[in-house]
């Protein structure tokens, strides 16, 4: 057991070492505080630019499809409907269509895929 070289100094001097290292200690603190906040903010920003440069070339890719291929755009969107239609119908109520509904929408969800690549 180590005892330090303060064992037995005045009491009033241990405590004014203690608040002493506490004030720094608390400064340290706020300022890695800071500094962590700091780059956090900028990790999310940087985050937050990507998935919105994402969307937006996702969403012209998609106009852009649908303007050169405007039936095949029609019928993607009348199967996704059905298919999202089906899957509320299943879910509000306990029919015998919901084993029937995930096939079909994971179906149709397979044919959008393949012509949108």
């Amino acid at each position: 057991m180590d005892t330090g070289e303060n064992t037995y100094a005045d009491p009033k001097q241990q405590s004014a070492e203690v608040h002493d290292t506490n004030g720094g200690a608390a400064q340290s603190i706020l300022k890695r505080g800071g500094e962590a906040y700091e780059h956090a903010e900028k990790a999310v920003s940087d985050v937050y630019d990507k998935a919105a440069q994402a969307v937006v070339g996702t969403y012209e890719h998609g106009r852009s499809y649908s303007r050169k291929n405007p039936e095949k755009a029609l019928f993607i969107a009348l199967g996704l409907g059905v298919g999202i239609g089906f899957l509320f119908g299943a879910g509000s109520r306990h029919a015998r269509s919901g084993r029937f509904a995930r096939p079909l929408v994971k179906a149709l969800s397979d044919i959008a895929s393949q012509y949108f690549r």
